[in-house]
């Protein structure tokens, strides 16, 4: 089956249908989506992963009960949440924070000509993540939910629970906090430069 070609209503009938073409189009379109919920969570790779595994194999274990009436996103965001809670609920003293985000290596092609433009994208990158990573989890989700993976206030509040007036308050103290972390990063990094 050709991704380019096939619908996700398509994908979704197929794979109701036990067909692998239907599962693949949904598992290839959603898995980066969910992985950011997750670590959102989780707040460890390895442990992200586990979740979204563990949410694919539950949504296409009951898919045939997706009813086609809300978005087949905001389902499958609400298992990833839920999953992810009910993870670190049994791995309280077991979850591994990120030390730091030192390890990525930028890895350009030999005839990459935009390589400084792409370095500088890649450290922007890399100081959010940082900062998103001091906030607190509630504000992580939000902020993920909604600028990530471009969630309405409604499906947020289908995936989480929240109030809408929760959701509007999260996402307005999390860019707050999120402005005051990346200041204190950035401002760190250039004392470290004198």
């Amino acid at each position: 089956m050709d991704q380019d070609k096939i619908t996700e209503q398509t994908a979704i009938s197929r794979a109701i249908a036990g067909e692998e073409q239907g599962y693949l189009y949904l598992l290839e379109k959603y898995k980066s989506f969910a992985y950011s919920i997750a670590v959102q969570i989780v707040k460890n790779e390895q442990n992200a992963e586990e979740v979204v595994q563990d949410s694919f194999i539950k949504v296409f274990k009951s898919i045939a009960k997706f009813k086609k009436l809300g978005k087949f996103s905001t389902w499958l965001y609400k298992i990833v949440y839920h999953t992810s809670l009910t993870s670190i609920r049994g791995k309280k003293n077991k979850v591994e924070y990120y030390a730091d985000c030192t390890d990525y290596i930028l890895e350009l092609p030999d005839n990459y000509s935009n390589g400084f433009e792409k370095m500088l994208e890649k450290d922007k990158e890399l100081y959010l993540y940082k900062a998103i990573q001091k906030l607190e989890k509630t504000e992580r989700i939000a902020l993920t939910l909604y600028y990530t993976n471009q969630c309405s206030i409604k499906e947020i509040q289908d995936i989480t629970g929240w109030k809408p007036s929760t959701i509007k308050t999260r996402l307005f103290r999390g860019r707050q906090h999120l402005y005051v972390e990346l200041s204190l990063l950035l401002k760190n990094e250039l004392n470290d430069l004198r």
